[in-house]
């Protein structure tokens, strides 16, 4: 992807201009782009989806934009800055997902992973090419330095922080969310196809159990 003209101008720094903006159509696990930052974060994504980690340089991430390597190091000073930035933003993302799921989510046991299965996997189509490459990060991390996994890795403890409490008996809403984890990385890594009809009838399995958990807590305490 490259930038387009509009954001060109050759008396700023970085060559960039904020005299355009740009809503992307992300779904709300990734943030909304709003700038020439998250345009090369876009870039670096694309990179590192088609060619691979390995090739997720300066010189190919500057290129695919539409911008000079100097443009492109006005933002980031390494390749660990830019790696790390793409998972924050894929953190981020998330984050706003469960936690909106949250709020709007009635109060009462099992709230989080209600929300979750409600408001983040409900329909398929938000589940967008631009979401599956912003996880791209999570796996250009591993690679590089697996220290760069940081930021989502506390957005998943406070994710379970939130499970652990959900007043929900011991272990359902771990493995609830052990199978969205699970359907999200075949889906990430591309390995089957997730359509509407087979979205309905996990969700729907996995609110049978959710509300089974809730009528009858004591038939999971005898397990």
């Amino acid at each position: 992807m490259r930038l387009p003209a509009a954001f060109f101008h050759p008396d700023q720094p970085d060559g960039l201009t904020f005299k355009t903006r740009f809503a992307d159509s992300r779904p709300t696990m990734a943030p909304t782009i709003t700038g020439q930052r998250d345009l090369l974060l876009n870039a670096a994504e694309s990179v590192a989806v088609r060619e691979g980690v390995a090739r997720l340089t300066f010189d190919a991430v500057a290129a695919e934009a539409g911008v000079s390597k100097g443009g492109l190091l006005h933002y980031f000073s390494s390749k660990e800055q830019l790696i790390e930035a793409m998972v924050q933003r894929s953190a981020d993302g998330w984050r706003a997902c469960f936690m909106n799921a949250y709020d709007n989510t009635p109060e009462g046991p099992g709230r989080m992973v209600r929300g979750i299965i409600h408001h983040c996997f409900r329909d398929v189509r938000t589940w967008t090419d631009s979401l599956r490459n912003s996880y791209a990060a999570i796996f250009a991390a591993l690679a590089q330095n697996p220290n760069l996994v940081e930021p989502m890795r506390k957005v998943y403890e406070e994710l379970y922080g939130y499970i652990q409490r959900d007043g929900l008996p011991d272990g359902v809403a771990e493995a609830v969310m052990a199978a969205i984890d699970g359907l999200w990385f075949y889906w990430v890594m591309r390995l089957r196809p997730i359509d509407q009809q087979e979205l309905d009838r996990l969700c729907g399995a996995l609110d049978q159990i959710v509300s089974v958990a809730l009528d009858r807590p004591r038939d999971f305490e005898a397990l």
